[in-house]
C-alpha cells in the first residue's frame, strides 16, 4: 500500500521549539479538524484513537486524520463495543468508567484535548495510569452529579466506586477555566469564545457534549482574527519536516549533549556523611623546628 507523503504531525510542530506558531495555525487546523471529524460521523464512522500525533499536516497546511487502526462503523443499535480504546491522555470519562455502549461523542472529548494541546504546546491531561487520568479529569472538570449526567449509572458501571456519598458535595468543582489559562505561551489568544469551544467539547456527560456539526459554528471561528484556509497560512517553518518521534529523538539527543557538557546536570547531590572527628592525642606536640626545646625539669 502507497500513502502519500506529508511533512508534519501535530504532535511534531507542538514538539518543536524552533517552529513558531500563530492563532491563524491553531483556528484553522481546529476547523479542519472539527471538518473533518463530522463528515467522518456523518458517515456512521468513529475513529476512536484522535490525537495529535495522528493529525498529519502537509507543507501547505493542510490537515488530514491519520491511523484508522481503531476505527469502526458505528449505529445506535450497536449493545456493546471494546471499552479500551483512546490513547489514554485523550480518553473520556465514560470509557475510564468502563462504558460499553458509547457514541461518537467519545472522539469529541478527544477533539477538545487535542485543542487544548494546541494552545499549550503540550499535553493537557498527562495521566500515568486509568486511575490517574481519572483523578486528572475530576479534579479538571468537576465530578458526575445525578443532575447533570441523570444516567451515569446505567452508562458507567465503574462510577460506584468513586460516587461521593448521598450527604457529601462532589469532592472537585468545575476548574477548567483555571487549568487551561495557566502556563500559557500566549495567554491572550485565549479568548472567551475559545475557552466555550474548549468548554463545550470536555463536557463529562457525552449526551450533552457539543458535537463536531456544532462545534465547527462556534463563535471562536467569526471573531477576530478569522480563521484562514490552509493555503493562507504561513507554512514558512525553520524546520522542512518534523514528526513526532522525531522531535522526541532531538529531545533525547538535545538531552543527553546537555549531560555530556555538564555529567552532574539532573543528578542528585551525594549524601553529606558526617566523619567522626579524630580523637586527640594525650601526648604533648613536638617542638618546633624553629623554637628551642624547653629545658629539662630541675632533679628532685
Amino acid at each position: 500500500m502507497v500513502f502519500e507523503y506529508l511533512e508534519y504531525d501535530l504532535t511534531g510542530l507542538l514538539e518543536t521549539p524552533e517552529i513558531r506558531l500563530s492563532q491563524d495555525h491553531i483556528k484553522s487546523w481546529t476547523f479542519q479538524l472539527l471538518k473533518g471529524v463530522a463528515y467522518m460521523h456523518t458517515q456512521q464512522i468513529i475513529h476512536r484513537d484522535l490525537k495529535a500525533s495522528n493529525l498529519l499536516i502537509s507543507k501547505n497546511g493542510v490537515l488530514k486524520i491519520a491511523d484508522w487502526g481503531l476505527a469502526r462503523s458505528w449505529t445506535s443499535r450497536m449493545k456493546r463495543l471494546t471499552n479500551r480504546v483512546i490513547t489514554l491522555w485523550y480518553r473520556p470519562p465514560e470509557l475510564l468508567l468502563g462504558c460499553v455502549r458509547y457514541t461518537p461523542k467519545i472522539d469529541m472529548w478527544s477533539v477538545g484535548c487535542i485543542v487544548a494541546e494546541m494552545f499549550r504546546r503540550v499535553g493537557f491531561l498527562k495521566g500515568s495510569t486509568e486511575q490517574h487520568q481519572l483523578d486528572l479529569i475530576f479534579q479538571t472538570a468537576g465530578m458526575p452529579d445525578l443532575e447533570s449526567w441523570p444516567n451515569v449509572h446505567e452508562m458507567c458501571p465503574l462510577w460506584k466506586n468513586y460516587e461521593p456519598e448521598r450527604a457529601q458535595k462532589p469532592r472537585y468543582p468545575r476548574r477548567l477555566k483555571d487549568a487551561l489559562t495557566k502556563q500559557l505561551p500566549n495567554r491572550s489568544w485565549m479568548t472567551d469564545s475559545a475557552f466555550k469551544l474548549i468548554d463545550s467539547l470536555l463536557i463529562l456527560n457525552p449526551e450533552k457534549r457539543a458535537s463536531a456539526r456544532e462545534a465547527a459554528i462556534a463563535e471562536y471561528f467569526f471573531e477576530h482574527p478569522m480563521k484562514k484556509e490552509a493555503h493562507e497560512l504561513n507554512m514558512n517553518f525553520p524546520v522542512s519536516s518534523v514528526h513526532e518521534w522525531e522531535a522526541r529523538m532531538k529531545h533525547q539527543e538535545k538531552k543527553k549533549q546537555n549531560m555530556r557538557v555538564n555529567p552532574q546536570a539532573g543528578r542528585p547531590d551525594p549524601p553529606r556523611s558526617r566523619k567522626a572527628s579524630p580523637a586527640r592525642d594525650p601526648r604533648p606536640a613536638p617542638p618546633s623546628k624553629n623554637r628551642p626545646a624547653p629545658p629539662p625539669p630541675p632533679p628532685k
